[in-house]
């Protein structure tokens, strides 16, 4: 007769040694998956309330580099969200929770307010070369005080999304239908995303609204005031815009298709824009728009034509106050020396323009000598440097 063998006494399982296991199970990869998912919902409702309201307003004024902008900073701002939901998810404590979303708050944060600034200059290095390392558009005290004001909003709204993160994701893997969406989980997963979509609505109302007003004006300005034919000084009490700005330059644009660029961006206690609209006729106009009213427009092109064209001479432009330009006494010199040697009146043309740097092109009537030279700056232009190409 066989013996039975004895078991082995089963070890006591302690409350934190469950406890432990339900945690992991908590944090499987599906709840990981999950704060991907849920982080990756929470950078496109912030992308939305930022960049839907400029690209609505700003789609029909053909302004350039508007949604590569946006699609730039709505990739960045959705890598960040889901990278911080899938970590939180993972670590699964307040304390990550805390560190994840508020690392991940900040540099939201920074991305909204550097990208219409260094965001911009970086793009333009990539798609135009000759303005490699170029500071086309500063980032400024008034810019930096703009983006700690309106990522208060946007840090608050991820914070609180953030801390309670894991719990909602509880709820909605519990809510799973045999792995699959039911009402529930839809409703748990969508819930703290109008509150994303409004802080980022109030985060663009002071980060890009300049920007976004300075192009919309002009371009009202340009497509009613320049065929309107009545008194345009009624038709702006009436509307609201100061349509006599282009009273200037309206013989000069005539009706030709236009595009709209922004110059320069100087936000302060008066925020000041200036916006460049260059037409299919050739015609090259400065707008100014101040603390959200349109200023005046000018033609751009006399101090980069006239102005270069009296430096080759050496006569100046005396007669010419808005041609006005600064240089070096050296390069001065230079220019004087290669205008002797030019076959008669250069033709002078625009290259590039990315902001307020400009590239102008010096072509001698003979074809044997071509110039090219950098402005940068706007009232007083400085002429930096010229060379033969």
């Amino acid at each position: 007769m066989m013996k039975a063998q004895a078991q082995p006494p089963m070890k006591p399982v302690s409350a934190a040694e469950v406890f432990q296991a339900g945690r992991r199970t908590t944090r499987g990869p599906s709840l990981a998956r999950l704060g991907a998912l849920s982080g990756l919902l929470t950078g496109l409702a912030l992308a939305v309330g930022v960049w839907l309201p400029e690209a609505l307003a700003l789609g029909p004024t053909h302004t350039r580099l508007v949604f590569p902008l946006m699609v730039l900073g709505a990739l960045g701002v959705c890598a960040l969200t889901t990278l911080a939901g899938w970590l939180v998810a993972r670590g699964g404590s307040g304390a990550a929770a805390a560190l994840g979303w508020g690392t991940a708050a900040l540099l939201v944060v920074l991305l909204l307010g550097h990208l219409p600034y260094d965001g911009r200059t970086l793009l333009i290095w990539i798609i135009d070369p000759r303005f490699w390392g170029q500071s086309l558009y500063p980032f400024e005290v008034g810019a930096r005080a703009r983006m700690w004001l309106g990522g208060f909003f946007v840090g608050l709204a991820l914070g609180l999304v953030g801390l309670v993160q894991n719990y909602r994701l509880e709820g909605v893997r519990g809510s799973l239908n045999r792995g699959r969406l039911s009402l529930r989980t839809v409703v748990l997963l969508l819930l703290p995303l109008p509150l994303l979509a409004l802080a980022g609505w109030v985060a663009d109302e002071n980060l890009n609204r300049p920007l976004r007003v300075a192009p919309l004006l002009v371009a009202e300005a340009l497509s009613t005031g320049r065929t309107y034919t009545g008194d345009l000084a009624a038709l702006g009490e009436e509307r609201g815009v100061n349509y006599r700005a282009i009273n200037g330059v309206r013989e000069l644009i005539g009706e030709a298709g236009y595009s709209l660029q922004l110059v320069n961006i100087g936000l302060g206690p008066a925020d000041t824009v200036f916006v460049r609209a260059d037409f299919d006729n050739g015609a090259w106009v400065y707008c100014r728009v101040l603390a959200d009213q349109l200023a005046h427009c000018f033609d751009a092109s006399p101090p980069y034509t006239r102005g270069l064209a009296g430096l080759l001479s050496g006569a100046g432009t005396p007669d010419c106050a808005a041609c006005a330009v600064t240089v070096s006494a050296d390069l001065a010199a230079w220019l004087r020396l290669e205008g002797a040697r030019l076959g008669g009146p250069p033709e002078i043309t625009r290259v590039a323009q990315w902001g307020s740097q400009v590239i102008m092109r010096v072509s001698d009537p003979s074809g044997y000598i071509t110039l090219e030279c950098d402005f940068v700056g706007l009232g007083p232009y400085h002429l930096t440097g010229c060379r033969e190409v």
